[in-house]
């Protein structure tokens, strides 16, 4: 029995036809206490430069030290599941465990953040923060480390999944807060309930959405967006979210605050 151990959001293990499966799993972020679904993918790379779907596989959810759960992948290669969610806030590590019908093991994990509802929370656009190692780097970490005393921060970015465990690295060398790291938009999902019981069973679609609407039915909170673009400023307004418009005057919205730049940001506030 061959067997991988890779702790990254995007987890690849050699398989038995030549190529490799690929497990996608991206950071989590649920409100405490409650139920969430947790959604990570399944695909494999046999032709090298394609990596198709795994349906039908059994995947196992493990949060912390907590129960497992199990679940079979859809066609599209998607297993969800609902957790349990702690009610203390915190970082919990989720793990997910494949083990495939020819003897296969796979595991990977994503990070689980759990916070208050009730905590204000700003979204940054990840994209938008300054170049490495530049006094402006230095000022946008002050103003969000400023933000993040009285609030809990989420980046948002168009950054593949399989990117993001870089991300939070990055995050940590420029010395700003911890935080979930999301991409934009998200498969679209809906729970049914079916068969005698009423079990509750998530589905998977392909189509793509925005999660800020999602993000602020569990989060209300979630008032305000930071960025320099007019369309993550778009974004952001279409979800009722108040623009904060860093260095970028030129950038429109409904209800839009421009700083100047990201030291009057941490000097003055948001």
């Amino acid at each position: 029995m061959r067997y991988a151990w890779v702790l990254s959001v995007l987890v690849t293990a050699a398989t038995g036809c030549g190529g490799h499966y690929v497990l996608t799993v991206p950071d989590q972020l649920a409100a405490a206490g409650g139920q969430n679904a947790a959604v990570v993918r399944l695909q494999r790379n046999d032709f090298f430069v394609l990596a198709l779907a795994v349906k039908d596989a059994p995947v196992r959810f493990r949060l912390g030290d907590g129960p497992e759960k199990a679940t079979f992948t859809d066609k599209l290669g998607y297993a969800a599941t609902l957790l349990a969610i702690p009610e203390m806030p915190g970082r919990y590590r989720m793990m997910i465990h494949l083990q495939d019908f020819e003897g296969e093991e796979l595991r990977g994990e994503a990070p689980l953040y759990v916070w208050q509802a009730q905590r204000r929370i700003f979204a940054i656009d990840l994209d938008c923060l300054p170049a490495e190692k530049t006094e402006e780097a230095k000022d946008a970490a002050a103003a969000l480390t400023g933000i993040g005393e009285n609030a809990n921060i989420v980046y948002l970015t168009r950054r593949p999944v399989k990117g993001h465990a870089a991300a939070h690295e990055e995050l940590k060398r420029r010395g700003c807060p911890d935080g979930p790291v999301l991409l934009w938009q998200r498969q679209r999902w809906h729970i049914t309930r079916k068969g005698r019981f009423g079990l509750p069973r998530i589905v998977v679609e392909s189509k793509l959405v925005s999660r800020l609407p999602h993000l602020r039915e569990d989060f209300p909170t979630m008032l305000a967006g930071i960025c320099n673009s007019q369309l993550a400023a778009k974004t952001f307004a279409e979800a009722g979210m108040r623009v904060i418009a860093v260095g970028s005057p030129a950038v429109k919205a409904p209800d839009v605050t421009h700083r100047k730049s990201w030291s009057e940001l941490a000097a003055v506030g948001s």
